[in-house]
């Protein structure tokens, strides 16, 4: 399949951050903020599987000390700024990207 140059750089970011695998929400992730159509989003996804990424496959689990990181990174930065931090704030803080944060956060909620 040929991409454009522009869809070409949206793919080989993604498949750059995300060598271990990537999920549909991880996906979603990325695509959030770029300028793409459901045209383009079919095309970034058939290049993706067509490299070998299985987008359907279970997203990886939460390591106990990532999430100790972000809910410790989390608790400093309210106390901090007395507001909520962003999952962009915590991944600077913690090292981690925005993307595990996020999964962090949402296993740590499921976990309560």
């Amino acid at each position: 399949m040929e991409l454009s140059s522009r869809l070409q750089a949206i793919v080989d970011a993604i498949k750059a951050a995300h060598a271990d695998g990537l999920t549909l929400d991880e996906l979603s992730e990325e695509l959030l903020h770029k300028p793409v159509s459901y045209a383009d989003i079919e095309q970034i996804i058939a290049a993706l599987e067509e490299g070998g990424f299985d987008l359907e496959s279970a997203p990886p689990s939460v390591s106990p000390e990532e999430l100790a990181r972000v809910l410790t990174a989390a608790r400093a930065l309210t106390a901090e700024t007395g507001k909520r931090p962003s999952p962009d704030q915590i991944a600077e803080r913690t090292g981690l990207t925005p993307i595990a944060v996020r999964r962090a956060l949402r296993f740590g909620r499921s976990a309560e």
